[in-house]
């Protein structure tokens, strides 16, 4: 019973999702890791970078590290979708290699939140937009943590870690989200 009040509600997160979306979708049976890849997309949409770090013409780059699922599920939302005039594009970089600077948003999972906190110690002060689903990232240093509540997907943005990213997040997806600062 609790696996089918669980699917439900990511059925209703997902229209929820889908509906921010700026194009319709057909109605079709969400996954986890389809919902997880529109939350990023919507994250991506609702935070403005510095000027100096997107120039014209430059590609938005989406590293998903430790979850091919949701990396290969980010490819299908984002394929063919422009973001303020810059092409999207993503990329799985192996989790023992060190984050490349061209990462504008880096998706971490399948790892323990130190181990992941170590993994982007390299990019906390870029601007870089650190999301994950591991319990405590926004504690080691993450920006965004995904979690469960009431079956439905939610999540927190620690507003300390998006300053010193000298990131803007809309206050449209902050008044979603449990802030801590």
């Amino acid at each position: 019973m609790r696996r089918a009040q669980l699917i439900h509600s990511l059925g209703h997160a997902a229209l929820a999702v889908l509906l921010l979306l700026p194009t319709p979708a057909p109605a079709q049976h969400v996954t986890e890791p389809a919902l997880k890849a529109a939350y990023i997309y919507n994250f991506a949409r609702f935070t403005t970078w510095p000027d100096d770090v997107m120039p014209s013409g430059e590609q938005v780059v989406l590293c998903v590290l430790g979850d091919a699922s949701i990396g290969e599920a980010l490819e299908r939302t984002v394929k063919g979708r422009t973001l303020a005039g810059h092409a999207l594009g993503v990329s799985q970089p192996s989790v023992d290699a060190p984050l490349r600077a061209g990462c504008h948003i880096v998706y971490v999972s399948g790892m323990t939140a130190d181990r992941a906190g170590k993994l982007i110690a390299g990019v906390r002060d870029a601007p870089v937009l650190s999301i994950s689903d591991l319990e405590g990232f926004t504690k080691v240093g993450g920006i965004a943590e995904f979690f469960f509540e009431h079956g439905q997907l939610r999540f927190s943005v620690h507003l300390a870690s998006a300053r010193r990213a000298r990131l803007q997040i809309s206050s449209r997806l902050l008044s979603l989200a449990r802030t801590t600062k």
